[in-house]
């Protein structure tokens, strides 16, 4: 296959027998078909398509599904593939931004030798090479700017880690101790160049940009989430950077964080009495970029294992539902509302993955008119793209 092939796709869609919301699989599950992570932009402007990361060629290259038709477009053809996680719309600019370079996990070490980010047309034009990762070093996500015309992203020292296993996240532990160099880099798209917005020597992975003041910059730092200070703000102008939702050592958590569509950040959070404590309380916590603002909406139980917000702000979507009247909810898509200070949730769909590769994960997110939500799942072998309508009471 080659840029610009073209696959039919024919929508096999049915009803969940749980909830009896109508369930498309918008993929034919030929090799793994994902969307990208949970926190970029993958639709177009438009909201007609939505971009994929497949291996139906050997290797991951980016695809745009054209909603409407069916139609699954490829955009790149890269002898090494692209990280499947980090590519993004770069909104208002008709093409989308790379990591060319995949670097499945420590396994391949050995092989590593480099990454690029790209800007890749949305049409089938060519890719432009907008930045270099340096030798040694890999890319995180990507996150743009809300006009599309840079993405800020880290990259981290790539180790030699003695305790991967093959297990996902077995590496961990080691990863966080080691202490990698990272650093967080803006690139613009339209080739003028780079600029290092912050670094350190602590394990920085997710970077998200406010999609209403593009001088804020959310980064985390890396690792099991009651170990880390998790959530930091770097202003990009000044460098400035300063703590969000300090925790406490071994008694607070956070993660899974972004941004609302008004400019407000949501994280996981959760807290417990003592380190050896076996359960969390769990809330979602929304506050502004300065600190200010802190709201909390508890769970009555277990929160979901990822969290997205809709576009009016009016709903969430989570990928597990585990609820007292719900067995195997585990297994499920919900809706949460935050109603006073709670967070009710809601079944919506089965999405029955197994977890067992990043992805595989459900990372469940909003279509741009919020009456749908896309997941991602491999219940019927490879993983495949899902779509769910999304009503509240169903």
């Amino acid at each position: 296959m080659a840029i610009g092939d073209v696959t039919r796709i024919d929508f096999v869609r049915t009803t969940d027998a749980h909830t009896g919301v109508e369930v498309t699989r918008l993929t034919d599950n030929q090799g793994d078909t994902i969307f990208p992570y949970f926190t970029q932009p993958i639709f177009t402007d438009d909201g007609s398509g939505l971009l994929l990361s497949s291996n139906r060629t050997g290797t991951w290259q980016a695809f745009l599904l054209e909603l409407g038709s069916g139609r699954l477009v490829q955009l790149t053809d890269e002898p090494g593939g692209v990280s499947c996680h980090a590519s993004t719309i770069l909104p208002t600019q008709g093409a989308c931004a790379v990591v060319v370079g995949q670097v499945p996990s420590q396994e391949a070490c050995g092989a590593f030798s480099g990454q690029a980010v790209k800007r890749v047309p949305l049409d089938g034009g060519a890719a432009e090479t907008l930045y270099e990762i340096p030798e040694g070093f890999r890319g995180s996500i990507l996150s743009p700017t809300a006009g599309g015309t840079s993405v800020t992203f880290a990259y981290c020292e790539r180790l030699n880690l003695s305790t991967y296993t093959g297990k996902i996240y077995s590496d961990m532990l080691e990863h966080l101790y080691r202490r990698p160099a990272c650093v967080v880099m803006r690139v613009y798209t339209d080739g003028s160049g780079a600029e290092a917005l912050w670094g350190e020597r602590e394990w920085i992975s997710h970077v998200n940009v406010s999609p209403t003041d593009p001088d804020i910059v959310c980064f985390c730092h890396e690792g099991p989430w009651h170990l880390v200070q998790r959530l930091w703000i770097v202003r990009a102008s000044t460098h400035e950077v300063w703590p969000l939702l300090p925790q406490r050592r071994h008694l607070d958590r956070s993660g899974h964080e972004y941004f609302t569509a008004s400019g407000r950040l949501v994280t996981q959070w959760s807290t417990r009495e003592t380190p050896s404590a076996s359960s969390f309380v769990s809330y979602n916590a929304v506050v502004d970029p300065s600190g200010e603002n802190l709201q909390m909406f508890r769970y009555d139980g277990p929160n979901p294992s990822h969290i997205q917000t809709s576009p009016d702000e009016t709903l969430l979507v989570g990928d597990t539902c585990v609820m007292p009247d719900l067995p195997q909810g585990g297994n499920f898509t919900c809706l949460v509302r935050h109603e006073g200070e709670r967070a009710i949730m809601q079944p919506l769909c089965r999405h029955d993955t197994s977890w067992e590769t990043q992805h595989s994960h459900p990372h469940p997110v909003f279509a741009p008119d919020g009456a749908s939500v896309v997941f991602n799942s491999d219940r019927e072998g490879h993983s495949n793209v899902y779509l769910a309508k999304a009503e509240w009471g169903r």
